[in-house]
């Protein structure tokens, strides 16, 4: 019985590392560059590697995520996204970037909201990947903006009572305002209630990289990575040179040069070997990679586990690149931040800890993209779409349709994966998405309007990150197999961990075998050793 489950393991871990070796091997070396961004951030790939899908179509992409005017000059208004802040001098007819000073990497280039002054000496604030930057419209130069905290995205800019916010991914700088000058410091927020429990996506994505034991950590796993492609490597070589000599030359395996055999032999020994050494650790990735991505990733979404459960060290700043998008109510005077762990109100006094709300309002997992106040209501939009929402009634109203909602879920896209909205001085409002681009909500775009300029798609290229992470999540497959791309992760983690076990279990029927044999060569030894000494006692 045991020899049969033997045969089986091992037709599953042949022909299923077979099937999936490429897959593995960008796995491996996809993974090792999203775990260090901060050492590619500016290598870029060239345009003629990157499928045409990615080029930018009516704003899509994020290309286009927001809109800013003077109001003393509505023809002149300035857009932002994912390439960068662009000036327009005509109403929108044509485009030029404003990049003077502003990040070169591609990486960092990523613009996600972009605030207005127009005092005496007007200037624009923008809110990076890369930090916060200031240009004033006298020069149209960007300078980087000093923060008590470098090194982070900032998300958000928001103007309260006589201050300036800026809300990076995992703090809030404060700064007096009106004023050009700025001196910015960290305000220290605090969260009511125990913070004794941490989000299972927060667990399973820092065990799948590595951080939850810091940098050594994540050296770890590209240690695991590389191991994975070394696995990937000589699992193909040690199949298909044997093939192609049988092949070639007509004969047995055992006539072909000793040194070739020999060659083999040692990739077989340290494949089982090294393999062993390192399962646990491809569990782990396997096992998590299978809970990242949608649909699966629904399983954990809202689940949590107590802290210590949590293998590493968790920071001391419970808004540890957490912060998503923030707002503020200006009829509440409240400020409300939204996080990968829920919705937070409080004080914009910061004098009371932040409270954590639950809106019945359809936010998707990875965030609002668009997160507003007007009039009293909030604007709130994501991948689930774009809503009005009520914060006295508690009611949320769908933007395309004008129906209210009643049942939602935050883990499924919607029809309108919305990335950004804004209102032309006209009063004409828009949406961009992800996919289908600019979208005019209450007039019909003209062609000659809103444009997307040459240059934007010039010479095109993504930055080597987002590059690995389109490649890493299979979307970059997208074009080719349309949304079953979202299968591409979980099923071959799942088939990942099937191969490890099965390894595991040829790698212990081969040791007990071998152990098996070994002991009865021994006893066959002792045995006519035993039966020599004999003969030769009863000859003396």
């Amino acid at each position: 019985m045991i020899k049969y489950l033997y045969r089986k393991s091992r037709w599953l871990h042949k022909y299923l590392g077979l099937l999936l070796v490429l897959f593995f091997m960008w796995m491996s070396v996809s993974g090792i560059v999203l775990n260090h961004p901060e050492v590619v951030a500016n290598l870029s790939v060239p345009h003629w590697l990157i499928p045409p899908a990615y080029k930018i179509k009516n704003w899509n992409r994020s290309s286009l995520i927001g809109l800013i005017y003077d109001k003393q000059n509505p023809a002149t208004f300035y857009i932002y996204g994912k390439k960068g802040v662009w000036k327009t001098l005509d109403g929108g007819k044509t485009f030029v970037p404003m990049q003077k000073g502003f990040p070169q990497s591609r990486y960092y280039l990523k613009t996600n909201h972009l605030f207005f002054w127009g005092g005496d000496h007007p200037f624009l604030l923008a809110a990076t990947d890369g930090g916060l930057y200031q240009a004033f419209l006298k020069d149209e130069i960007w300078r980087k903006v000093a923060l008590p905290i470098e090194h982070e995205a900032i998300k958000k800019i928001l103007r309260v009572p006589n201050k300036l916010l800026v809300f990076s991914e995992s703090h809030v700088f404060q700064t007096a305002f009106p004023n050009e000058h700025f001196q910015f410091t960290t305000v220290p927020i605090r969260r009511a209630g125990k913070q004794d429990r941490v989000t299972l996506v927060k667990l399973f994505f820092d065990l799948h990289d590595g951080r939850v034991f810091g940098l050594p950590g994540r050296l770890l796993m590209d240690l695991v990575g590389l191991i994975l492609f070394f696995m990937s490597f000589s699992g193909f070589y040690i199949w298909f040179n044997p093939w192609r000599w049988r092949r070639k030359h007509k004969k047995s395996i055992q006539m072909i040069g000793r040194s070739k055999i020999k060659f083999v032999r040692s990739l077989v020994h340290y494949h089982l070997s090294v393999g062993i050494y390192v399962a646990l650790f491809f569990l782990i990735l396997g096992g998590t990679a299978f809970f990242m991505r949608p649909p699966f990733l629904a399983f954990i979404a809202d689940g949590s586990v107590p802290k210590h459960y949590y293998p590493g060290k968790l920071s001391d700043n419970p808004w540890e690149k957490k912060i998503q998008n923030a707002l503020y109510d200006a009829k509440r005077r409240q400020l409300i931040i939204a996080t990968d762990d829920g919705i937070w109100q409080g004080s914009v006094q910061f004098d009371q800890p932040f409270k954590k709300v639950h809106y019945r309002v359809p936010i998707f997992v990875m965030g609002p993209t668009v997160f507003e106040y007007r009039n009293g209501r909030y604007l709130i939009g994501s991948f689930n779409g774009l809503f009005r929402y009520d914060p006295d009634k508690d009611s949320a109203t769908d933007v395309m349709s004008g129906k209210k909602v009643t049942t939602f879920s935050n883990i499924r896209p919607g029809k309108w994966m919305v990335t950004g909205f804004f209102t032309l001085p006209s009063g004409e409002t828009y949406i961009t998405t992800h996919d289908r681009g600019l979208i005019a909500l209450n007039r019909k775009m003209k062609g000659d309007y809103f444009t997307v300029p040459a240059a934007m798609n010039r010479d095109f290229t993504l930055s080597l990150w987002n590059y690995m992470f389109e490649l890493h999540n299979g979307r970059i497959f997208q074009d080719v197999i349309g949304n079953l791309y979202l299968l591409i992760p979980p099923l071959g983690a799942f088939i990942f961990v099937i191969i490890t076990l099965t390894g595991i279990f040829d790698w212990f029927y081969i040791k007990l075998r071998h152990l098996k044999i070994a002991d009865i060569n021994r006893k066959n030894y002792i045995e006519s050793n035993t039966f020599e000494f004999q003969i030769r006692s009863k000859e003396k």
